[in-house]
């Protein structure tokens, strides 16, 4: 029974950026149509701020996923020793 999806107060989470914008671009669409009350557009707006606030925060935590990346494969590679640091020590 927990399982069951809830209809009556807001749709379930958006599972990815691409589900998430995808839906975005729906509400502008249905907004640019125009024909809606005051009421209904209010409605989509507020869902349109929630997913592009969604996208955002989707957006925000990959970049950051990628930054570290970055920063850990840079320390990495200044771990592994260079083989001109070993041509020298021949030379001395």
């Amino acid at each position: 029974m927990a399982d069951s999806p809830k209809t009556s107060d807001s749709k379930p989470p958006a599972k990815s950026f691409e589900n998430s914008f995808s839906q975005l671009e729906e509400v502008v669409r249905k907004l640019e149509t125009g024909g809606l009350s005051l009421d209904e557009a209010t409605e989509l707006f507020e869902s349109g701020m929630k997913l592009a606030s969604k996208c955002n925060e989707i957006l925000s935590s990959s970049e950051l996923k990628i930054t570290r990346l970055q920063a850990n494969f840079a320390e990495q590679m200044n771990l592994v020793p260079e083989p001109e640091d070993d041509s020298d020590d021949v030379d001395a």
